[in-house]
């Protein structure tokens, strides 16, 4: 099967997720779906069972985050006045965008998140998807960023072409999305942490990005980054196949379970060994040394800002 990006037939089977046949292109390293799922499918998961209060619960992490990727902004496009950013959400990055003195705008197509942003931030958005707001009210900005929206989108060319009718002359677009190429995915593989359809429908690489962009578009900077959560997956999926290769499963279980003499059966003991765990290797070395995965771009969140020439 041919990749919907690059056009290339090195593509592999990947892997079966609810029902979604995922194939991986070696050439530019897209995760995409053979068998995509319908729009009606699609409305009627973002209707009934997608969760919208996950923005909510993370609010900390989206502000410092968009602290991060507004002082980049401001460094490679000092002098940009309006920002626009698509899947705005609940507003909280575009509040801190605000809060620099940029005029703000975002395009939600959650009633509910339009309706936060408003109340809570006084900040306007547009009810619909991008392509509508495309259609009905053509404007352009300085900036445009689209955080952790293109991988579910179905048709990110058609996507990536409506974002592009938005950015002025000049003007930077920034797009965040899991990163292909990352050695989570290399590690977790089928079980890959991003890899949930249909809410996510493509995992795309630093190159299939490229390939969606014109020639009038060009990537001026690129990096990635992770989290500690990022490394102990990858830590411990390593320890679970290693543990599988060998004929000492259960003698490896055991070892592991009775650290400082802890019996393995004792569900109290046991509790307090994974708390002890989780507090020595996710809350105090994790974090040291989560940005050894962002070695040569290889971190598990691709971003990218690309200026229009």
């Amino acid at each position: 099967m041919p990749c919907p990006i690059c056009k290339s037939n090195n593509t592999k089977y990947f892997a079966n997720k609810n029902a979604c046949l995922f194939h991986r292109c070696t050439s530019c390293k897209t995760l995409f779906i053979s068998n995509m799922p319908t729009q009606k499918i699609l409305t009627e998961y973002y209707a009934n069972q997608f969760s919208y209060t996950d923005g909510l619960i993370n609010e900390n992490i989206i502000r410092i985050r968009g602290k991060i990727i507004l002082r980049k902004l401001h460094q490679l496009a000092p002098l940009a006045k309006t920002l626009c950013d698509i899947g705005s959400g609940y507003g909280f990055f575009l509040d801190e965008a605000r809060k620099r003195g940029i005029c703000v705008f975002g395009v939600e197509p959650s009633r509910q998140l339009v309706h936060h942003a408003f109340k809570e931030y006084s900040i306007n958005s547009f009810l619909g998807t991008l392509e509508e707001f495309v259609r009905k009210r053509r404007r352009q900005f300085d900036v445009v960023t689209c955080i952790h929206v293109i991988e579910h989108v179905p048709k990110p060319k058609h996507f990536i072409c409506n974002l592009l009718k938005l950015v002025k002359p000049r003007g930077l677009l920034y797009i965040e999305t899991p990163n292909a190429d990352s050695h989570l995915l290399y590690v977790e593989r089928e079980n890959y942490t991003f890899l949930i359809p249909p809410h996510h429908l493509w995992i795309f690489s630093k190159e299939s990005i490229k390939k969606l962009l014109p020639e009038n578009f060009q990537i001026i900077h690129a990096n990635t980054y992770s989290y500690p959560e990022h490394l102990m997956g990858i830590v411990k999926r390593t320890v679970k196949n290693l543990a599988s290769k060998t004929s000492e499963k259960t003698h490896t279980k055991f070892i592991l379970s009775n650290v400082e003499g802890l019996d393995p059966s004792d569900n109290h003991l046991r509790m307090t060994q994974k708390r002890l765990s989780y507090f020595l290797f996710d809350r105090l070395l994790a974090p040291l040394f989560t940005g050894l995965l962002n070695a040569y771009h290889k971190g598990s969140i691709l971003e990218l800002y690309i200026k229009k020439k």
